[in-house]
């Protein structure tokens, strides 16, 4: 029985930390969920590899790699707060001031680091964990900051459901959204459990975050596009800014700025370009990322990505129409249009038409 779970969490810590990687370097031009997402699960997977370790003694090998020292609690509540802000601000920017919350979780790798050293090199031991303020500062603290964390998170979701014209997408977003901070919820309580009141819960938590990593993991494999979250439409720094329109912008008359974006993008095809962002949009519009972000979600009912996806898709089906666009391939007017991959331009043409391209293309062409 201990070797089946031993070779459990030894599979499972892996696969978590492959997807874990995979994450961490997907991001291009601009940091976003992925990254996020990528140190929660890196946190996650090196705990059970950890488990895995204890499981078959491998602490006391001389020649051990101390990997465990990388494993602090720490990173999980402001990685988890960043991640909800780039879900659901397509004007979220991670700065250099934000990394001032990851100081804690350097200092605590540090200090173990440290401890480890001076060990293998003197034979004695530091006993961090016997000095209560080490005690609370690396355990009791990141239960605070996910427990912060989890009411925000929820506060954002139940402002995101009150949206009624949110788009497929949307909805996608917001289920995705929705399995996470239930599995965190719940990992929480057991986590609460564990480390405060001391109740012997670990094997649920163990078994928790076991299923969260396989399911995530084949997941990605079948199509790790389920991980480009789309944004969902932004959500009001207050209640009170959903109630009205003049107070947030009162410098800028809407339907002259939402007239001008359509006709820029009518003229320019700004949205054939892959990496386009709300700040290059905003840019080329001399406006705040903001307020166009407003402008969207407002009088387009939905959010940046899905905005410009709906303009990617209507450019590709004019190019199926057109006669002098007949030579090429699918793939080739879909790159043409700022789709950059076949999966992502499959993903979103059925979530714009109901139908794959496969499926919609001999319906066109037939009318053609």
């Amino acid at each position: 029985m201990e070797n089946w779970k031993a070779m459990l969490l030894l599979v499972a810590s892996c696969q978590g930390i492959l997807l874990s990687l995979a994450l961490l370097t997907s991001f291009r031009k601009r940091i976003g969920p992925s990254l996020f997402l990528g140190l929660i699960l890196l946190i996650i997977s090196l705990e059970l590899l950890n488990d895995w370790a204890i499981q078959i003694h491998y602490h006391q090998s001389p020649a051990a790699i101390p990997f465990w020292l990388l494993e602090s609690y720490l990173i999980i509540p402001p990685s988890l707060y960043f991640f909800i802000l780039s879900t659901t601000r397509s004007d979220f920017q991670f700065t250099r001031k934000h990394l001032l919350l990851y100081v804690p979780a350097v200092a605590e790798i540090i200090m173990e680091t440290a401890a480890t050293i001076r060990f293998r090199l003197t034979r004695q031991v530091t006993d961090l964990f016997s000095i209560p303020a080490w005690f609370f500062f690396t355990e009791i603290l990141p239960v605070i900051g996910i427990i912060a964390v989890l009411i925000f998170f929820g506060k954002q979701l139940r402002l995101l459901s009150k949206n009624q014209k949110a788009s497929s997408q949307t909805r996608q977003s917001l289920i995705k959204l929705y399995s996470f901070f239930a599995t965190f919820l719940l990992l929480s309580i057991f986590w609460i459990a564990d480390a405060v009141f001391l109740l012997p819960v670990f094997p649920f938590e163990e078994g928790i975050m076991i299923v969260f990593l396989f399911t995530l993991a084949y997941t990605g494999y079948s199509s790790f596009t389920f991980f480009d979250t789309p944004q969902t439409s932004d959500v009001p720094l207050t209640e009170s800014e959903t109630q009205s329109e003049s107070p947030l912008f009162p410098n800028y008359n809407d339907r002259t700025e939402l007239d001008r974006m359509e006709n820029l993008l009518k003229e320019t095809k700004l949205y054939t370009q892959p990496k386009l962002s709300l700040e290059d949009l905003a840019n080329a519009l001399h406006l705040p990322s903001r307020y166009v972000s407003y402008l969207i979600n407002t009088y387009r009912a939905t959010n940046f990505h899905s905005f410009i996806n709906t303009h990617r898709v209507e450019e590709v089906l004019r190019k199926i129409n057109d006669p002098a666009e007949q030579h090429k391939t699918l793939l080739a007017l879909a790159l043409e249009s700022g789709f950059n991959s076949k999966s992502s331009f499959n993903q979103v043409f059925k979530l714009h038409t109901g139908q794959t391209p496969s499926t919609y293309l001999p319906k066109i062409r037939e009318k053609v």
